[in-house]
């Protein structure tokens, strides 16, 4: 079995639940693991890096994500994305989540400008872990949402597993690679990642830490699968990375 874990989904056609299946379908991809998408709009991407536009981070659409997943439920499953700085209360948002079948929370730096070592974030870290829920988060080129915040965390909140977006930040974060070895609970999502740091976090990893993400639909599924496969990977090692990771982080909410 393959897993996508980390695509975005959108309302709109450029990427919708069905342009995601048709993806899975063409490449092989048995299942995917969706993220809501639209709160800043990925084919203009160089412009909110650069300060021009501003990503609309007050209307989160994991009400898109649990649609496509109630509605094709053998194909997908659910992170729900939280903004800690618009919460009113942590727990109740969490139980929200499981009961609406997500299977991990999500956080979004770039969207919402909070720092990873927030005491609400904090909070956040203290119940997933209660829960088994893993964290997803990306990093950005700010000391509030670090490499080495995301260590942080990991290494104050042995329970809970997070995983680490598109191999840490930029096109080769060794700092990523070494936290993970270091770290039990941190994993890393292959996503952008360039083909250097895949090849160093397998000689310094091996398989069990990272896990295949596609970043749909800034990236093509099946040209996010291929750096996997280019990996000569045997097939214990594919079946790591690209299922059984994931679903070691999943199984005890699904």
């Amino acid at each position: 079995m393959i897993i996508d874990s980390h695509a975005h989904v959108v309302n709109e056609n450029y990427g919708n639940v069905e342009k995601i299946l048709y993806e899975y379908n063409k490449y092989g991809i048995d299942k995917g693991i969706l993220f809501p998408g639209g709160m800043l709009d990925v084919r203009k991407m160089t412009l909110y890096i650069k300060g021009i536009e501003i990503p609309n981070g007050k209307y989160i659409p994991n009400d898109v994500v649990l649609d496509s997943k109630k509605k094709y439920s053998n194909r997908f499953y659910g992170f729900y994305c939280i903004n800690p700085n618009a919460t009113e209360c942590i727990a109740d948002e969490i139980k929200f989540a499981m009961d609406n079948g997500f299977v991990g929370i999500k956080l979004a730096p770039i969207v919402h400008q909070f720092s990873l070592t927030s005491n609400t974030v904090y909070e956040l870290a203290e119940i997933c872990g209660e829960y088994g829920l893993p964290i997803y988060t990306h990093v950005v080129y700010s000391p509030a949402a670090s490499t080495n915040k995301v260590y942080r965390l990991s290494k104050q909140f042995r329970k809970t597993n997070f995983i680490l977006g598109h191999m840490g930040f930029g096109p080769a974060d060794i700092e990523a690679v070494q936290y993970a070895k270091e770290c039990d609970n941190l994993f890393l999502e292959t996503s952008q990642g360039s083909q250097i740091i895949l090849e160093e976090a397998i000689k310094v990893l091996g398989s069990t830490k990272l896990i295949f993400g596609s970043e749909f639909p800034m990236y093509s599924p099946g040209v996010s699968l291929e750096s996997i496969k280019a990996l000569e990977l045997n097939n214990d090692e594919f079946n790591n990375i690209c299922c059984k990771n994931i679903l070691n982080l999943i199984r005890k909410v699904v």
